[in-house]
């Protein structure tokens, strides 16, 4: 297991310096000049130039590059070319309201998920099944946007329930549980829905099994048959399936962060964009890649203790 993880650490650092690597190409392709943002619209030719000797632009491309990757290494993210704040501290702000909307998410979406593909599995072509597939279609068409907008409209602006946005304390504290209902709802559901889509299909995998058919028929229970014995197999696609989906919530959240003005990485992403901030996206994009790398690296660590079977040596 250790080597295990010391090579997954290993190969971690190589992916996040292809990703850091692919993420400056492509900013230092796209058009536009960061000297002329920070030098101001009334800067002539001549201070812009000084500018861009400044920022370090009239380096070549690869001398750019392992200057901000040095810098990356001793935890310098360089400087907002709009605020000239350091982004470290901007990124660390904003990185908590993310976190606290991907995790309050990730919880409705295991709540409501996860038992709702193993009644589909236990109810198989009945109604019930019908019914959870169908809203599991559903959760997968609909855009969180469209999705969030509609939570607002009824919840907020019909009935005055909750509020319109803002995500200003964590969930589990009085405000910020009611802060995060709608958005982790718009956010969740459609994770929810895979979770159900995958739950239902690994369940019904094992309910097949023969060491299933044994246990019924030294008379267990249902209950125990389902939660002791077909529930810890089914899990695996699900933790797999949970990773992946966690990664993709702190990216799926720049969308719901705008809809619901939520504070998070994704608002200061694409604020950054749309001003030129190219130190930003970088560092914002970096970041993300960095979570979802981890993410899966303990999910890979968690299927042991879940599946003794399972080695990784």
């Amino acid at each position: 297991m250790r080597k295990y993880i010391a090579k997954r650490i290993g190969l971690m650092i190589l992916l996040l310096i292809g990703v850091s690597f692919i993420v400056f190409a492509s900013l230092y392709l796209s058009p536009g000049d960061p000297a002329e943002l920070v030098a101001g619209a009334s800067a002539t030719p001549a201070d812009i130039a000084r500018m861009r000797i400044f920022l370090g632009l009239d380096k070549p491309f690869l001398v750019q590059y392992f200057i901000y990757f040095k810098n990356l290494l001793v935890g310098n993210f360089g400087t907002s070319l709009v605020t000239r704040q350091p982004i470290l501290k901007e990124l660390l702000v904003r990185l908590p309201n993310t976190l606290n909307l991907a995790t309050s998410s990730m919880i409705v979406a295991c709540v409501f998920g996860i038992p709702a593909g193993i009644l589909a599995a236990i109810y198989k072509d009945t109604w019930i099944d019908n019914v959870l597939t169908t809203t599991s279609l559903a959760g997968i068409s609909i855009p969180n946007f469209w999705l969030g907008a509609m939570l607002i409209l009824l919840f907020s602006v019909t009935l005055r329930w909750l509020p319109t946005g803002g995500m200003s304390q964590p969930f589990w504290t009085p405000i910020g549980f009611k802060q995060a209902i709608l958005p982790s709802l718009a956010l969740g559901f459609s994770v929810a829905a895979s979770f159900m889509r995958v739950g239902r299909s690994a369940m019904l995998d094992v309910l097949q099994s023969d060491y299933i058919r044994t246990a019924r028929s030294k008379g267990l229970k249902e209950s125990k048959v389902i939660i002791v014995h077909a529930l810890r197999n089914a899990l695996i696609p699900i933790i797999t399936i949970f990773g992946t989906s966690f990664g993709g919530l702190l990216g799926g959240a720049i969308v719901t962060e705008q809809v619901f003005v939520v504070n998070g990485i994704g608002t200061y992403l694409i604020s950054s964009i749309s001003m030129r901030n190219y130190p930003a996206v970088q560092s914002t994009v970096l970041v993300i890649a960095a979570f979802f790398i981890i993410v899966n690296l303990i999910v890979d660590v968690i299927y042991v203790f879940i599946d003794p079977r399972i080695s990784y040596e």
